[in-house]
């Protein structure tokens, strides 16, 4: 059953209900703004099917256009040659019969060539006369292929002369290309045009007959002066008193050849080429159309992929991040608009790492995956799981109030408590730091309850761990941790202002037959705004916190510290050695790490110069890559100092693995160890572990005379403290 608080908003949530599902689980991190590529590149590919189609019918249609004409060409073309064939024949014929037949006659004396040879005997016709016969019979007998038949202008027959337009206009043309006094042979140019004749589109065609023999010249003058022939001229409205000359033109020969056969014939073959050319077509379409379809459904299923992938965890399933915050966005601007309330719940696993160090990574993916699961059946259908990073989760509760969304961790974190991870046979307890944060009308912006559940979820992790905590404005820790959160963009602005800076601070060699006289240990300090000092424990222990320490600070502290030393302001050499503190996140950073090597060769560093302090914690924390990182730096040179000493629980037995130079003894001890026995004893365990070992050791913190004279009677190697030198700035 819902409280009191969740029925009054009842009504807003069914209203806004689908929205929600909709929005919690879209695979567009940003609502529709992820189909809008999507649109303009289906769009864009629909434009080129668009334009490929009509270039492909512009293609079909030109070479249609293309193909017609050159039948028409070619139509023509065969159709001039045909005429030309039956034009030469006709004079070959002609030639032969005047040549043969008429000459002959002549010779032998029997007869001669006569107009009137009808009713003359022995006489034969004129060559005119008897092509225009071969003519008659010839377009009779081949079946309507052509008809040809002389003509002139000249005619001495009523039915020789130019009857209609083209005869007249081609007559012309030919009567241009005559000369008044030629010389040889003439090179006549035949005249053609295609018309409509009985409704079949012809070649029509003529040729040039010349007068080609003196005979026949003299033949055709003498006829020319007949009164009849002159009465004719007279009739027809052409001047009288011709007289040709050799090579003149006389006649002409009209051929016309039908093309009716062959354009049934080529537009069967058109026909048979638009079939084709449509085949091909529409193939072309269709092709066309599949690739577009296809590239549309691929483009659009690898779109669906990437906004998945955007707003996804790609190992677990669950939204990610940046989609999580959409979600918290909307769902505070509903709290606003409708007065609701919600709730933001921040999940840090507590025994993460030790199953990631221990079993590897893919142990540890393998734990997310599991976890993500075991998390999303433990919530309420409308609710929103993400993972936010590493071993972090985030849950969004609508409309839920703070006693529900108690009740929801709570039950989460029992689930976690329960939950058993088995890997390679090996069983892990897993625990859940959960932070909660009510959404309601008086809430900021989402980087506000982003923020304050993280701060929950660490006030949680503080207490303990594996426990909720719902963070109150009156929280006394809020406005701590809130300074705490501000120290990423002030070390940013420190660091860019010239505000940090490095203090030296020796040990005192306390006998004289060490193999380095001076152990120099590099400090970091930080100026605020003002020029005043901020504490460094603060500043390295903020740091720590949001992840600076490898980043920013320690690549600055060891950049910083090389350059001095390349430059001179710290005396280095492999008796005088200068150690710089690392922390334990940069042990752990193999960017880090070649960094370090870098800067080291880069200013032209004696390795045996530099030491590198590390912490106990830190090293025992990330054993493996300490070990790592360790020896990496000592294959070259350099030297390392295991800080804090005897802080742990297990120090003596971790000395065996890590390959250290000095033994720093943690300043706790050293302190009070004239007055208290316990701390004093173990020193001297210390001291003596050292010497089996061979591993010079140093006390920290020693603050006076009476300390000093004491470490010395129980054989520490080097003294460091205020007692013995302070800190000094370089640079």
């Amino acid at each position: 059953m819902l409280s009191t608080e969740e029925d009054s908003g009842e009504a807003g949530f069914r209203s806004f209900l689908s929205r929600w599902r909709t929005l919690g689980r879209s695979s567009s991190p940003a609502g529709s703004t992820l189909n809008d590529p999507r649109d303009v590149n289906v769009g864009l590919r629909r434009r080129v099917a668009v334009i490929s189609v009509l270039f492909l019918c512009a293609v079909g249609g030109a070479t249609w256009y293309l193909v017609n004409l050159g039948q028409q060409r070619l139509i023509e073309i065969k159709a001039l040659d045909v005429a030309e064939v039956v034009a030469r024949l006709s004079t070959s014929s002609r030639s032969v019969y005047a040549e043969r037949v008429v000459n002959k006659l002549q010779r032998d004396r029997i007869g001669y060539a006569s107009e009137t040879y009808l009713h003359e005997p022995g006489n034969v016709p004129l060559p005119a006369q008897f092509l225009k016969f071969v003519g008659e019979h010839a377009s009779k007998d081949n079946g309507g292929l052509y008809h040809y038949r002389p003509l002139s202008k000249w005619n001495l027959a009523h039915n020789q002369g130019l009857a209609d337009s083209f005869q007249r206009w081609a007559w012309q043309q030919l009567e241009a290309q005559d000369r008044a006094e030629p010389e040889g042979p003439i090179d006549w140019k035949p005249v053609w045009r295609i018309e409509t004749l009985n409704g079949v589109n012809t070649l029509r065609y003529m040729r040039a007959d010349p007068a080609s023999s003196t005979t026949c010249v003299e033949c055709h003058n003498r006829l020319e002066q007949r009164p009849e022939t002159v009465a004719m001229r007279v009739a027809d409205g052409i001047s009288t008193g011709k007289m040709w000359k050799l090579h003149q033109l006389m006649g002409a020969l009209e051929i016309n050849i039908p093309l009716d056969r062959v354009e049934a014939r080529a537009e069967e073959h058109n026909r048979l080429t638009f079939m084709v050319m449509l085949g091909l077509l529409l193939s072309g379409m269709l092709c066309i159309g599949f690739l577009v379809i296809a590239d549309v459904a691929r483009a659009r299923t690898l779109t669906r992929q990437l906004a998945w992938r955007a707003s996804h965890d790609p190992l677990t399933g669950l939204l990610n991040r940046s989609q999580f915050e959409h979600s918290l966005g909307y769902l505070l601007s509903l709290a606003k608009r409708e007065d609701s309330t919600h709730a933001i719940m921040y999940l840090d696993l507590d025994q993460f790492k030790v199953v990631n160090d221990t079993c590897g990574h893919m142990a540890g993916d393998s734990l997310l995956l599991q976890l993500g699961a075991t998390l999303k059946a433990n919530i309420r259908g409308t609710d929103t799981l993400a993972r936010l990073g590493g071993d972090e989760f985030g849950v969004l509760l609508m409309q839920c109030n703070e006693s529900k969304a108690f009740e929801i961790a709570e039950k989460l974190r029992q689930a976690v408590t329960d939950f058993r991870f088995v890997w390679n046979q090996k069983v892990f307890e897993i625990g859940v730091s959960i932070g909660v944060v009510v959404i309601s009308r008086e809430s900021a912006n989402t980087g506000e309850l982003m923020s304050a559940a993280d701060l929950a979820c660490y006030a949680a992790k503080e207490a303990g761990g594996n426990s909720v905590h719902i963070l109150k404005p009156s929280d006394s820790e809020v406005s701590r941790r809130r300074g705490d959160m501000e120290w990423a963009s002030r070390i940013t602005s420190a660091l860019q202002e010239n505000r940090m800076h490095l203090m030296i601070q020796p040990a005192k060699a306390l006998r004289g037959n060490l193999a380095i006289s001076e152990y120099q240990e590099v400090l970091l300090r930080m100026s605020d705004e003002s020029g005043k000092q901020v504490p460094t424990d603060v500043l390295i222990s903020a740091a720590e916190r949001y992840n600076l320490m490898p980043s920013k600070l320690d690549r600055w502290v060891v950049q910083t510290a090389c350059r001095l030393v390349s430059e001179g302001k710290i005396a280095a050499d492999p008796r005088r050695i200068v150690a710089i503190n690392l922390s334990g996140s940069s042990l752990s950073d193999e960017a880090f790490l070649k960094f370090v090597h870098q800067q080291i060769t880069s200013f032209r560093i004696e390795p045996t110069a530099m030491c590198f302090e590390v912490t106990e914690t830190a090293a025992i924390r990330n054993l493996s890559k300490a070990i790592h990182f360790l020896k990496s730096l000592k294959s070259i040179g350099c030297r390392f100092a295991l800080d804090d000493f005897g802080s742990g629980l297990c120090s003596f037995a971790y000395l065996k693995s890590l390959p250290v130079d000095f033994l720093k003894i943690d300043g706790a001890f050293v302190r009070n160890l004239v007055g208290n026995p316990f701390d004093r004893a173990m020193v001297d365990s210390i001291a003596k572990i050292g010497r089996v070992l061979g591993i010079p050791t140093i006390a920290e913190w020693v603050e006076n005379d009476e300390t000093l004279r004491e470490l010395t009677l129980l054989g520490i190697d080097y003294a460091q403290g205020y007692g013995v030198a302070d800190p000094r700035r370089v640079g």
